[in-house]
């Protein structure tokens, strides 16, 4: 069973994803040492680079990137806004039931709100994982996935992310 993240490992996972350059391990100790101690959050570090979520980039291991998974993991942990509403509309047929579980599932958990009764909306930023599996799921279903910028009322949709 895959560990929950805490709260620090989110915030760690932030500070380096919104760093341009590698991150200083020194850095990251004395940005969180306020609120945890330094161990907290050398176990915090060494568990995100054990789930491949950051990588060290240097053969002294101490600085540290996000890794494409820790990317993956932070949109989801923390999804931000990019102006483009994302519509996902599907009709599943009852004999597969589960396929659509499943979709509804993991639709939620990527922060869409239900709209109407198989139209799902987002206005977060998609990750590339998911658009590949709405692709797959539209060569076998009917699964499609639209972003538009162009919606004539929204203050319905608004109010599902308020």
């Amino acid at each position: 069973m895959a560990r929950a993240h805490t709260p620090l490992s989110i915030e760690i996972l932030a500070m380096v994803g919104g760093s341009k350059e590698p991150v200083a391990l020194a850095g990251i100790f004395a940005s969180f040492t306020e609120q945890s101690t330094r161990k907290i959050v050398y176990d915090a570090v060494f568990r995100l680079v054990s789930q491949g979520l950051l990588t060290y980039t240097d053969p002294a291991k101490s600085k540290v990137v996000l890794s494409g998974d820790g990317a993956s993991l932070l949109m989801t942990k923390r999804p931000r806004r990019d102006g483009v509403w994302k519509l996902v509309i599907f009709d599943i047929p009852e004999k597969q039931r589960n396929v659509r579980t499943f979709l509804r599932n993991r639709l939620k958990s990527l922060g869409f709100r239900k709209w109407q009764a198989s139209i799902w909306v987002s206005p977060y930023k998609l990750d590339v994982k998911l658009e590949l599996e709405l692709a797959e799921l539209a060569r076998k279903f009917f699964v499609r996935l639209i972003k538009t910028t162009d919606i004539n009322f929204t203050d319905d949709i608004e109010a599902l992310f308020k």
